[in-house]
């Protein structure tokens, strides 16, 4: 059988790749098919990353209702929690938009990685927002980051922060090691440890359809742990249904800490489409049987 070479950019071909290493092991995908439904899921993104107008609203919001974060932040701090899931931008606005109510001259810090934080600022509609809702970027790799967001729920206001960023300021020596889908990934514990300390309530929030905000019920860091492992399983149990709406599956490889131990067998040799990415030096080349990436080898 002929070979069809195809040829993805790096962000495309190692989204594809560590697809197909997070589902092989499971009966429930196709992990072709969810790679298909992801690339519709980021072109489709791209207008609600450049336009809040955009999208009209969540019809149903579940668990936790506004009104009870609402009487929370009245009384205390807290940890919003989301990862880059679905309308995620939609998530935190809609909740953001009726918990500064309660104290609209309040700050609310906005965790970010270096590089959201540079693409944010080509965003100026999304920047507007921002200001609107009185919200200010912090960069989780500052050294000052982690005593400012101390000082800040100290003094009873809201951190919002992507559970996914996986970044911090310098090495962390005890990361938390929790249950993706099928894999175990590595988890700054630095955040939970402050919360632990602050007794910060922790909500988490996730929208497993453009319809439909799921919005967890209070989590209290009374055990690093355990606070950790209960928000990674709110947002696990919309992972597994869909995948596909996971954003960052581009570099999902970089905080993989074990796979389950499977005997297999790389046939990939074998398929008829062959996956090649020449935006690195020498191109690579990924095996749709088992995720893995190679050199390429040009035929004589």
């Amino acid at each position: 059988m002929d070979k069809v070479e195809n040829r993805l950019n790096l962000d495309y071909f190692m989204a594809f790749s560590n697809i197909i290493k997070e589902l092989k092991y499971l009966g429930l995908y196709d992990p072709y098919e969810v790679w298909k439904n992801y690339c519709d899921y980021i072109e489709n993104s791209e207008e609600y990353r450049e336009n809040p107008d955009f999208y009209q609203g969540f019809k149903k919001i579940s668990g936790l209702g506004l009104e009870k974060i609402q009487q929370i932040y009245a009384n205390q701090g807290l940890a919003l929690v989301f990862i880059h899931y679905g309308v995620y931008r939609y998530a935190f606005k809609t909740i953001l938009e009726s918990v500064v109510k309660v104290r609209p001259d309040n700050l609310v810090l906005l965790v970010v990685d270096q590089e959201s934080y540079n693409s944010e600022q080509q965003l100026k509609k999304w920047l507007k927002v921002y200001d609107e809702l009185n919200i200010q970027m912090v960069i989780a790799e500052n050294q000052s980051t982690g005593l400012r967001i101390a000082r800040h729920l100290k003094k009873g206001g809201i951190v919002v922060l992507f559970l996914d960023g996986m970044t911090g300021s310098g090495n962390d020596k005890t990361p938390l090691h929790l249950p993706f889908i099928s894999s175990t990934i590595n988890l700054r514990s630095g955040f939970f440890r402050l919360l632990h300390k602050l007794e910060t309530p922790i909500i988490g929030a996730i929208a497993p359809t453009e319809n439909e905000l799921l919005i967890s019920l209070p989590i209290m860091p009374n055990d690093i742990f355990i606070s950790a492992s209960s928000l990674m399983s709110f947002f696990r149990q919309i992972l597994i249904k869909d995948p596909s709406k996971w954003r960052l599956w581009y570099r999902h490889h970089l905080f993989t800490h074990s796979f389950p131990e499977i005997m297999e067998i790389p046939n990939f040799m074998n398929q008829s489409r062959v996956w090649v990415c020449d935006e690195v030096n020498p191109k690579i080349i990924l095996s749709e049987a088992t995720g893995n990436v190679f050199k390429y080898m040009e035929n004589d």
